[in-house]
């Protein structure tokens, strides 16, 4: 499962339990609610949220790593002191 696909996964199974709300609500069977499927959504949203969050952040050894590469090439920034002012 790629970064690119869990929005229309994410999509998708939001369709399908709300298609599979409607069809058991016809024939009398309240199987989920709409908060309950709001609620399974929100769960796999934030589990979305934290694994990406971590996965493309430096906090790992192999992130370090890459942050230290991208130093030394000058893409990225190292942490600014504070700008002196010339008297």
């Amino acid at each position: 499962m790629s970064n690119q696909n869990l929005p229309d996964i994410l999509r998708y199974l939001t369709g399908f339990l709300l298609a599979l709300q409607l069809l058991l609500h016809s024939f009398g069977i309240n199987f989920l609610k709409n908060n309950q499927i709001e609620a399974i959504v929100n769960i796999i949203s934030f589990l979305y949220i934290l694994y990406f969050g971590a996965k493309n952040s430096y906090l790992g050894k192999k992130g370090q790593a890459q942050k230290a590469v991208l130093q030394k090439a000058g893409l990225e920034k190292y942490k600014s002191k504070p700008v002196e002012k010339n008297k």
